[in-house]
């Protein structure tokens, strides 16, 4: 992965780790969610898709496609606190 131009290298078996879950998965996910491994959020985002497939019996697409769904939501509402208190 590249970041301001630097190389970062980032060890899937810990971001597995981190997450949670098997380090085959976590290569498959980061592929198909397009994640950026070096993301401090991703650990939790992949939890949260292996929990949306697990806990409500989506597909992978559509656990990624929900926590897409979710990060937007959460933008737009820090957008609009933030246009609330300026």
């Amino acid at each position: 992965m590249t970041g301001g131009g630097a190389i970062v290298l980032v060890d899937l078996d810990a971001l597995a780790a981190k997450a949670g879950l098997h380090p085959d998965l976590v290569r498959r996910l980061v592929g198909l969610a397009g994640i950026d491994p070096a993301d401090p959020g991703a650990p939790a985002r992949l939890a949260r898709m292996a929990r949306l497939h697990h806990d409500l019996g989506l597909n992978w697409a559509g656990a990624i496609l929900v926590c897409e769904l979710l990060a937007r939501i959460d933008e737009l509402e820090e957008r609009r606190s933030w246009i609330r208190t300026n």
